[in-house]
């Protein structure tokens, strides 16, 4: 039977695994390095100047808060069905950040991104 550790590494193999995002306005993508789960969520947003780009950044921040939660919850049901484990995640940090792609003209574009770095116990 599969361990945990093997189980969370293939779910999170973007080649072969199931990581990733089916979705066309974000992407979420995992990796592991020792007992260390890292998932990385990206969107890119519009906005015409700093201060609607303020107005949506608390939006971005719950639904990015939301979708990982989401996918934490789901990877430890399908390590639970593949090993017949519980696995347990415990949230070291989680920082997000702003990247302006095109401030050419009146509307902006950025990408909201967030790192999630949870510990595998």
């Amino acid at each position: 039977m599969m361990s945990r550790y093997d189980a969370l590494s293939t779910l999170c193999n973007t080649t072969y695994g199931k990581s990733g995002s089916t979705s066309g306005t974000r992407s979420v993508t995992a990796s592991m390095a020792g007992n260390t789960l890292t998932l990385k969520y990206t969107t890119v947003f519009h906005y015409a100047e700093e201060r609607s780009m303020q107005m949506q950044m608390a939006s971005l921040q719950e639904e990015s808060l939301s979708y990982l939660g989401q996918m934490v919850t789901s990877l430890k049901k399908d390590v639970k069905e593949m090993t017949g484990e519980t696995v347990k995640l415990k949230e070291v940090k989680s920082n997000d950040s702003v990247e302006l792609i095109s401030a050419l003209s009146m509307r902006k574009v950025a990408y909201y991104r967030r790192v999630h770095v949870l510990e595998i116990m």
